[in-house]
């Protein structure tokens, strides 16, 4: 079809009336016997998603067929098109596809994918990514994270507004505001939570979002006969065929395989291995459960080395912490399993420590730099892990340089929700410090024994003695107000012990 053909599609499509010839003609500029011969080339074409319907006096209608897509996918606005055309190209990233696929795809012209083109580059330049047009195709040309941090941020909202509670992440507003319509999006969704149910699985923020972009980009590129591009020299550890991640892999592999009538490559099915082993291993670490079987010298040397290394450049004695040098040893071991095997989490609050704790990120990041030039950790570490490490250094600074009502956060098992609960209270209450958060599975009561408080998000806890608060990961009013109460009356109560 030529460009007009594609614009009288895109009329029908978005007026979902009849429309008369003469109202084609006005809009195109033409006469209504080209309208006529257009709209005959069309039908000749025979389109195997949708049909013209004619009715006399009427004019024409647009008929999708009842298995297509576009029962799914219909957009009332060209944002929404626009929104779902950028997940489609991150997910197919770095491989390219052509404007006339495109624009057969979406049933528009080429000029309105150009036009699509102008607004995708202003959403992506603030990830660092770029949209590039060459002769062989367009394609987004950027780095493995940038391009799944944009996905998270277009799966999270497409979560929130289908009613999941579970979005944390930061949303811009050009996005927000945007209805996230695609099909594909709530059949991995439904995947997914299928998966967890089978396999008794809670996954973390960061390893939901992680697997959910991994899957559609598998999906998607299977689905359009395109290359998936992964690295082969990671499979250098030999899968234990035996273990419960093999099976749980197997199982999410079979399934997607039998859904999307496609066959997985050796690289791909190991990188899924390899997600869902670095979720374990995380939650491992979080219940303290087979820890020396895993923990070895490198990392440890890299622990104390970072550790070291801040303490000198901020003047604070991190070193003496031994809690901290205990539970960033145990969280460096499960990223630096994560960056060896090109895992790259999404942190949910990255935004939120870079602005509330721009002193010690800045001087984690800067320090982790200088541990990667000397030689003592040979991956770069992005900043979504060197987010994760300074909570536990703001952990530490806290505990030893401030005066607060020392509390316990008691989770799940999840780096996520409980960081950004940790991350929330602190803005919120600068005069709590927050002395520890534990697993409830791993929960011991002597951990009760220095604090004055609980803050919760279990609700079923083994608390005995001490003030409990149950609260929302995300803190609401609600929240703030009972936390608020019980520190008027602590310092109240302070007040009349020392009168004694």
């Amino acid at each position: 079809m030529n460009e007009r053909q594609y614009k009288i599609i895109e009329i029908l499509q978005k007026e979902r009336r009849y429309v008369t010839a003469s109202e084609l003609a006005e809009k195109l500029s033409v006469s209504k016997k080209t309208i006529y011969r257009d709209i005959q080339e069309i039908v000749e074409t025979d389109p195997t998603e949708y049909k013209i319907r004619k009715k006399e006096n009427f004019g024409y209608f647009l008929e999708f067929y009842e298995k297509s897509r576009w029962n799914e996918d219909q957009f009332d606005h060209p944002e929404e098109r626009r929104l779902n055309l950028l997940l489609f190209l991150l997910s197919i990233a770095p491989n390219k596809t052509s404007i006339q696929k495109i624009a057969d795809r979406y049933f528009v012209s080429q000029s309105s994918i150009m036009n699509d083109f102008k607004h995708i580059e202003k959403k992506i330049s603030p990830f660092n990514l770029h949209l590039s047009r060459k002769n062989d195709g367009t394609f987004i040309e950027g780095d493995q994270l940038s391009i799944y941090r944009i996905m998270s941020v277009i799966i999270e909202s497409y979560l929130t507004q289908t009613g999941d509670l579970f979005s944390q992440y930061d949303i811009p507003d050009s996005i927000k505001d945007i209805k996230v319509i695609n099909a594909r999006l709530m059949e991995i969704k439904e995947l997914l939570h299928d998966f967890q149910e089978k396999h008794d699985l809670l996954l973390d923020q960061p390893y939901y979002l992680t697997l959910f972009c991994s899957l559609l980009s598998i999906i998607e590129k299977h689905t359009n006969n395109l290359q998936l591009v992964v690295n082969d020299e990671n499979m250098y550890e030999e899968i234990d065929k035996g273990s419960a991640i093999y099976k749980m892999t197997k199982n999410l592999v079979d399934k997607l395989e039998a859904l999307y009538f496609i066959q997985l490559k050796p690289s791909e099915s190991y990188y899924l291995y390899s997600i869902l082993k670095a979720y374990k291993l995380n939650s491992r670490f979080l219940l303290n459960q087979d820890t020396e079987k895993i923990m070895n010298e490198q990392v440890e040397m890299l622990a104390e080395q970072l550790i070291q290394k801040v303490a000198e450049k901020s003047g604070y004695q991190f070193i003496e912490d031994k809690e901290l040098t205990e539970q960033l040893t145990l969280h460096l071991h499960s990223m630096v399993y994560r960056l060896n095997h090109q895992i790259y989490i999404i942190n949910p609050i990255i935004k939120s420590i870079k602005s509330n704790f721009a002193n010690i990120f800045n001087l984690v990041k800067y320090c982790t730099n200088e541990l990667n030039k000397e030689g003592i950790y040979d991956k770069f570490v992005t900043e979504e892990e060197i987010g994760y490490i300074t909570l536990y250094f703001q952990i530490s600074y806290d505990e030893r340089f401030a005066n607060k009502i020392p509390i316990l956060i008691e989770c799940t098992s999840g780096i996520g929700t409980s960081h950004l609960l940790s991350e929330k209270i602190k803005k919120n209450f600068p005069n709590i410090l927050i002395k520890k958060i534990i697993a409830q599975q791993r929960i011991k009561k002597s951990d009760y024994d220095d604090v004055e408080l609980v803050i919760s998000t279990v609700k079923t806890h083994s608390i005995i003695d001490k003030p409990t608060i149950l609260v929302s990961p995300i803190l609401n009013e609600e929240d703030k107000y009972k936390i608020n109460q019980f520190i008027k009356n602590y310092y109240q109560q302070q007040v009349i012990l020392s009168e004694y």
